[in-house]
């Protein structure tokens, strides 16, 4: 399986959350090899700002942020076509920037299969976009 892994469940492999347990597990997957995870780079400023608004330490944020790219997670660079695609986004739907920049990430990657996430701005695209959450899974 190929996923695309947005910034609400990727964070809960360092905030205690619902579903933590399953992304431990689908993380686990990719880096046997049996999954495929893919995320843009901007998810890592997302998950940076969401830990330190969680209050953590800048040497622990540096941790957890290394530790998350130790994993098989391909982390796409954001270039002039996602950003074309994300403002086509934005001016046909009610999206946030960020949003918009991660389903034109996900489209960009070639057979892709669900676009994992935890954030219910996604919720009203689900005819455009496989979204599901971490419990939707068969782990």
């Amino acid at each position: 399986m190929r996923l695309y892994l947005d910034s609400s469940v990727l964070v809960k492999l360092y905030k205690e959350e619902d579903e933590s347990e399953l992304m431990d597990r689908v993380v686990q997957r990719i880096d046997s090899g049996k999954w495929k995870g893919f995320s843009s780079k901007w998810s890592l400023l997302e998950i940076a700002r969401a830990l330190k608004k969680d209050r953590k330490p800048k040497d622990i944020i540096t941790v957890d942020l290394e530790d998350l790219r130790s994993h098989k997670i391909k982390f796409i660079s954001i270039d002039d076509n996602q950003i074309s695609k994300a403002m086509d986004l934005i001016k046909g739907n009610n999206l946030y920037a960020a949003d918009a920049l991660h389903i034109a990430t996900f489209k960009s990657i070639k057979k892709a299969d669900l676009f994992l996430c935890d954030d219910r701005h996604f919720d009203r695209l689900r005819e455009a976009v496989p979204v599901k959450r971490p419990s939707d899974l068969k782990l």
